[in-house]
């Protein structure tokens, strides 16, 4: 007696196949959506709070901002 073509594609070795893949699949998605999350976060938090983000070194610098200097004055 010959299997009906169902039943060969259902069998449960390709299920736990498929399975495995399906969420070989979703935990590399994960995986690759934090790594994305984590980047945005640091460029958000160190441009907001008054950094610039290098994105060539991928750090975060700060400028410091001095008060400007007025000559002194030379009147007797």
């Amino acid at each position: 007696m010959r299997r009906s073509r169902s039943s060969r594609t259902h069998s449960p070795a390709r299920r736990i196949l498929l399975r495995g893949l399906a969420l070989a699949a979703v935990v590399a998605v994960a995986l690759y959506g934090y790594g994305f999350y984590r980047d945005w976060q640091l460029r958000d938090s160190c441009t907001g709070n008054g950094g610039e983000w290098n994105a060539e070194l991928e750090q975060c610098t700060f400028r410091l901002t001095l008060p400007e200097q007025t000559p002194p004055d030379t009147t007797p």
